[in-house]
């Protein structure tokens, strides 16, 4: 494996602010297009649009249902310290996996998404809702995912380093 040079880990600050933009325009529509509770089917059984408020970190973890002085400046102070770790990473010698690049790149445009909305607003917009039958997965959104997908593949990309 080869080291990735400037050019190649600018990818993660491209991919960073594709997820971040997409994330705030698609709150964005949501804000402007549902009231605040409302709920859309998309696909009966397994989807809906909704319009939730987390107070709390990925998937409703934490959510209190109103903002809290320990949940803002703890997810707060976790952002920063966590952007400035996955800074490091980008410019790190780990980091010479391009695969592993745009994970990084996934995980800090999902931070710097849903924390600028908590920094304007004191929550997040989630509004994907997935569900079978009555059981559903607690309400997400872009930033959610790319966080999810980014650590899923960081993780599969280091252990793959490994062997």
């Amino acid at each position: 494996m080869s080291e990735i040079g400037f050019e190649g880990k600018s990818r993660a600050f491209v991919v960073a602010a594709i997820i971040a933009i997409a994330d705030w325009a698609t709150k964005y529509l949501i804000h402007s297009h549902f009231v605040y509770g409302a709920s859309k089917l998309v696909l009966v059984g397994n989807f809906n649009l909704v319009h939730v408020r987390n107070f709390g970190s990925a998937f409703g973890l934490m959510n209190q249902g109103k903002p809290t002085a320990l949940n803002t400046w703890f997810f707060a102070i976790a952002s920063i310290l966590g952007l400035f770790l996955l800074l490091y990473l980008v410019y790190n010698e780990y980091s010479v996996h391009r695969f592993a690049v745009i994970c990084l790149g996934l995980l800090m445009g999902g931070v710097i998404g849903n924390q600028g909305e908590r920094f304007f607003h004191g929550y997040v917009t989630d509004f994907l809702d997935f569900y079978v039958n009555t059981h559903h997965w607690p309400a997400f959104n872009i930033s959610d995912s790319a966080i999810t997908i980014g650590i899923i593949g960081y993780f599969l990309t280091s252990l793959r380093r490994r062997s």
